[in-house]
């Protein structure tokens, strides 16, 4: 089998395009998208993305405003600013570049564990105005999501939620994902339970009536041990950071698999290759996706 590359640089550009039409039909009705991104500067791989999408939000007229905090700030600090933000009528956005966990513990005394972290990244992110959460950050929003009113509600994806569905419709050729994924009952195994992205895809999938399940490492072991890998899938979507740890073997001939391992993939391209249907590489696949979703969410938020 021909695997397909899902090129997230070309179909990011095709929406790049069309964001700069709406970026300018607003700044002809005196509108100005302005993004106000809290940036915690000791994660390496923050500062990059920061930078990606400070660059694509200049391209398009958007302006996009760091502010950079140390991650052994006190959170008062922190949430005055965002307090603060959410008052300014010129910001239209804001978003919380999350760190690497492993950043935010390592800066701290080493009694400090995953559920501190959970509860120092819950706080900020339950702070951010809900009409200015350009990333769907929010608690609330992932129930907007999980009772399938999120749109009727004015939210939006996450960026990497949407960048990872805008990947499934270049994949299968398509504008009507899920009705395609429940029509020819199609399973969609999703590994990660992050907040960014495997909670939300999750949730949306539900609510459309998708087959979807999301497991983490535990589970995954297990499907292992019993040699059932994932060869149920049709869909794999994985997010765990942990170099190749999915190889060709695992699945099942015509998987559609997309990588949002970071900042080396999940999957193992060479041996995927000639197995998968369509492969989002790492990186160049859902990187790219995600900063332009991010831009076309400060758009939405907008209208």
């Amino acid at each position: 089998m021909q695997t397909q590359i899902l090129d997230g640089y070309k179909l990011a550009e095709q929406f790049q395009k069309q964001l700069k039409v709406e970026v300018d039909a607003l700044s002809e009705q005196g509108i100005k998208p302005t993004v106000a991104a809290i940036l915690f500067r000791e994660d390496t791989g923050s500062q990059l993305y920061t930078q990606l999408k400070k660059e694509m939000a200049l391209s398009l007229g958007i302006e996009y405003r760091v502010f950079e905090f140390s991650v052994l700030d006190k959170i008062e600090n922190v949430l005055a600013k965002i307090k603060e933000l959410n008052q300014q009528i010129e910001i239209t956005g804001i978003i919380i570049q999350k760190p690497w966990r492993k950043t935010w513990v390592d800066a701290h005394d080493s009694e400090i564990n995953k559920e501190a972290f959970n509860s120092w990244w819950e706080e900020l992110v339950v702070t951010i105005a809900i009409e200015k959460d350009i990333d769907g950050l929010h608690p609330s929003n992932l129930l907007a999501i999980q009772q399938g009113e999120w749109r009727e509600k004015g939210r939006v994806l996450p960026a990497t939620c949407q960048a990872v569905l805008r990947l499934l419709e270049l994949a299968f050729q398509t504008d009507h994902l899920f009705s395609k994924l429940r029509t020819e009952q199609l399973k969609t195994i999703i590994i990660g339970k992050s907040d960014l992205l495997g909670q939300p895809l999750h949730a949306v999938m539900t609510s459309k009536n998708c087959m979807v399940e999301m497991i983490g490492s535990k589970e995954l072991s297990k499907r292992i041990e019993d040699k059932v890998f994932l060869k149920d899938a049709d869909v794999v979507v994985t997010a765990t950071g942990k170099y190749h740890l999915i190889n060709g073997s695992f699945l099942k001939t015509g998987t559609v698999v997309i990588d949002v391992g970071e900042p080396r993939g999940d999957a193992d391209q060479a041996s995927v290759m000639g197995i998968a249907a369509a492969l989002s590489p790492v990186p160049g696949g859902v990187g790219p996706m995600t900063v332009i979703s991010l831009m076309e969410n400060t758009i939405e938020l907008l209208k």
